[in-house]
């Protein structure tokens, strides 16, 4: 499933995104801020502030809090926030 937008995506298709993009930088290669995301989502983010992503389409903020829930609390939190969907702790959607 993509991250961002929910699809069931194909291994073949299925690609793997920093959630903040690394810009050359390898400590963001960690389990933490990276998410599988269609092709789609995934060049559309491109190096995209991740908050400009998630408020273009709140509906990311829904999806990445619930198929993110391995990411960093600060990231879980922004991804809550930008949905605009009141949420509980815990429920993960």
């Amino acid at each position: 499933m993509c991250a961002y937008c929910g699809v069931e995506t194909h291994d073949g298709s299925i690609t793997l995104d920093h959630v903040t993009p690394r810009r050359g930088k390898s400590a963001y290669d960690r389990p933490d801020n990276l998410v599988l995301a269609c092709r789609t989502c995934n060049a559309e983010k491109a190096d995209k502030p991740l908050l400009a992503f998630l408020l273009a389409k709140r509906s990311r903020g829904v999806f990445l809090a619930h198929y993110g829930e391995h990411l960093s609390d600060p990231l879980l939190d922004l991804a809550r926030k930008a949905s605009g969907r009141p949420m509980t702790e815990g429920n993960g959607a």
